[in-house]
């Protein structure tokens, strides 16, 4: 299957090779350089477009200088001629962007596309078209290779002009000469380009960006097509509505809550959507646990709240200054007392009344006593409050203990109480025992100030010896100690001389690693000396065992044990390898093959040696065999390739009249056919002949 669709393919393209081919030989024959008419597009989704235009002829397109016609703002030319055969044809032009209507209409100067993409369009029947586009700085931004339709991309906002220039050139022939003749059009209009969507002032594109609190107005803008409409939608609504013009206003009074907007420009571009909270009604204020205007001695609460949220609650104590706070405020029964102030606004701006509640509780404090001594300190619950101990300043939870009468005065800032309290001797008793040689005591010391007294009551105890008693060694004395178990003094008593030691000789004769030699011990502390008798070691004496004998394809092993010391290791034997011979050797069909067989192990292996020559032969049969289908189609496509360079060349030699080059060309032409055809049906058959002769 894959042979026959290669077939097809390489048949459509062989095909298509010689079409080209014959198409561009005739037209070389017949020397003619006639215009191509260029048919119109089905496209109807149009915008008809105003131009001017200049009418020119001339001998060459260079040359067309003289004015024939011009027109200013049209629709549509007059009829012009276009081409050698006088044809006449009035010229017309459109433009459209990447998405349009489905309908047609006129696009006036004022009018703008709302597509960066835009498609210039013209009927022309002139045989060259070429359009040119600036911007507004004269700047070009495109230009057209050729074709009466040209698009262009990626452009910016603003006004494009556009010069279109379409020229036809031809010879009239006469009995004399032929005489060159052309005519050229010049047109020129412009369009505008806005694909940037409006914008509003006076609003914010966050939700929470804008708050007001009176009358507001939005106002849309476009620097391109300009402004056409504001869309409005109101708190709690769901749908927007026009406002009928590039602004709108809210009044104060009207519905509080989020207002959106979005707006539109002429050319139909919509902006995104822009906020603004109107809220003209001030936040409430709440005070739970007390009442605004009034004096408490408990906890209260204070809290804002408004119909938009994001209310601040500011707090000013007595007259300090005013604090930022979130919508909520505790005041606690330790909080200092103070007269309270508040007020709360809104993001909008809309602010409350002041309002006060006045705190202040009974003053209330105690002494805490040490567990561990007399001392004390003096503790209280307000922040706020302060104390004096004996008339200087006095910090909360610092320890008094100092003994003797105390006063802690205690103050607000409206009212004060005195607290005394007196501070006693705080002894603490310790035992210093007696000692073997002193006497012992009652000692109070008092933890506070330092002071002290002792009481002498117990008897000294007297030494109490226990004997311990260490023996003599083979190299040093023996003794006995007395220590006092009760203070630890000591003394020494009862010395005996060293024992001495009890040697015994044992003799080691040489070994395989070791010289010869006799250790001396002692036989009462275990203590040794040894001394060598000379000898020397007597080395190793291996005998070699094959534990495994090798093959031809595996490693043996061979182990060494020493007659003397029994020690031993093993080493390697490596393999033999194959030792192989020829055993048997046949020829079939120009192939010989080998046999080669171990004379150890009889292992055995085939080795074929094939004909090079042959196999070559037979390769290049195959491709023949192969391709040779193709072979046609080889000489199809050379023919259409030939054509095409000879009618090419034939096109030239018309151009410049010589008529007698081309007859000559013709005649190669047909001589190049007839050795193409040759050469390709030949070469299958001279491969062939050379394949066989070397073989």
């Amino acid at each position: 299957m894959r042979v026959k669709n290669k077939t097809k393919g390489v048949t459509l393209s062989v095909l298509a090779i010689l079409f080209i081919g014959v198409v561009v030989l005739l037209f070389g024959l017949l020397g003619s350089g006639g215009a191509t008419t260029a048919s119109g597009d089905s496209i109807t989704n149009l915008y008809n477009i105003y131009f001017d235009y200049s009418y020119y002829r001339g001998i060459y397109e260079s040359s067309c200088t003289n004015l024939y016609e011009s027109e200013t703002h049209v629709l549509s030319s007059k009829e012009l001629q276009a081409d050698e055969v006088l044809r006449k044809h009035s010229i017309s032009f459109q433009v459209y962007g990447e998405y349009y209507n489905s309908h047609t209409m006129v696009l006036e100067n004022d009018d703008y596309l709302c597509s960066n993409i835009v498609t210039l369009k013209t009927n022309s029947m002139y045989d060259r078209d070429r359009f040119e586009v600036t911007n507004s700085a004269g700047t070009v931004v495109g230009t057209s290779a050729s074709g009466n339709t040209y698009k262009l991309s990626g452009l910016s906002d603003g006004i494009y002009f556009v010069t279109y220039t379409g020229v036809s050139e031809w010879k009239e022939e006469t009995n004399i000469r032929d005489h060159p003749r052309a005519v050229k059009i010049v047109c020129t209009f412009q369009f505008q380009v806005d694909t940037s969507a409006p914008t509003i002032s006076g609003a914010s594109t966050s939700t929470t960006g804008k708050y007001v609190n009176d009358t507001f107005t939005v106002t849309a803008s476009d620097s391109a097509s300009g402004a056409k409409t504001v869309y409005m939608k109101s708190p709690n609504n769901s749908t927007f509505y026009s406002t009928g013009s590039t602004k709108a206003t809210v009044s104060k009074g009207s519905a509080n809550g989020l207002y959106t907007f979005y707006a539109e420009d002429k050319s139909g571009n919509k902006s995104g959507y822009y906020y603004v909270n109107f809220d003209d009604t001030p936040p409430t204020m709440t005070c739970t646990g007390a009442s605004f205007g009034a004096n408490t001695n408990a906890s209260f609460i204070v809290t804002a709240d408004d119909n938009l949220g994001n209310t601040t609650l500011y707090i000013k104590i007595d007259s300090g200054d005013w604090i930022a706070n979130s919508s909520g405020f505790a005041v606690t029964n330790t909080a200092d007392d103070a007269k309270y102030y508040f007020y709360a606004e809104d993001a909008c701006g809309n602010r409350t009344s002041e309002m006060w509640v006045e705190f202040g509780a009974e003053l209330s404090g105690e002494f805490i006593k040490s567990d561990t001594d007399n001392s004390v300190y003096f503790t209280w619950d307000r922040p706020s409050w302060t104390a004096t101990l004996d008339g200087a300043a006095y910090t909360k939870g610092t320890w008094i203990r100092t003994e003797g009468e105390h006063t802690i005065k205690l103050s607000s800032k409206t009212k004060s109480a005195v607290y005394p309290y007196t501070i006693d001797h705080y002894y603490i008793e310790s035992v210093e025992k007696p000692t073997c040689t002193t006497e012992g005591y009652l000692q109070y010391d008092c933890i506070q100030c330092g002071n002290t007294y002792t009481n002498y009551s117990i008897e000294e105890t007297g030494h109490y010896y226990v004997a311990s008693t260490t023996v003599a060694t083979c190299t040093s004395g023996g003794y006995t100690i007395y220590t006092c178990t009760r203070c630890g003094d000591n003394y020494t008593d009862n010395y005996t001389n060293p024992l001495g030691h009890n040697y015994e000789a044992t003799y080691y004769p040489a070994t395989c690693t070791d010289f010869g030699k006799t250790v001396f011990t002692c036989q009462v502390c275990g203590s040794g000396y040894h001394e060598t008798d000379g000898t020397y070691p007597t080395g190793h004496n291996y005998n070699n065992t094959v534990v495994t004998a090798p093959t031809c394809t595996t490693d043996g092993l061979r182990r060494s044990t020493c007659e003397s010391c029994g020690h031993t290791f093993d080493t390697k034997i490596s393999a033999n390898g194959h030792n192989y011979n020829i055993t048997e050797s046949s020829s079939a069909k120009g192939k010989v093959t080998r046999t080669y067989t171990c004379t150890v192990c009889h292992h055995s292996y085939k080795q074929e040696l094939g004909d090079q020559y042959e196999e070559v032969t037979n390769y290049v049969e195959y491709l023949f065999e192969q391709y040779e289908p193709y072979m046609w189609w080889v000489l199809l496509a050379s023919a259409g390739v030939w054509s095409i360079v000879i009618g090419v060349m034939i096109a030239i030699a018309h151009k410049n009249e010589e008529k007698e080059k081309a007859k000559k060309m013709i005649i190669n032409y047909v001589i190049g056919l007839v050795v193409i055809a040759v050469i390709v049906v030949a070469c299958p058959f001279l491969i062939r002949g050379i394949a066989a002769l070397v073989t």
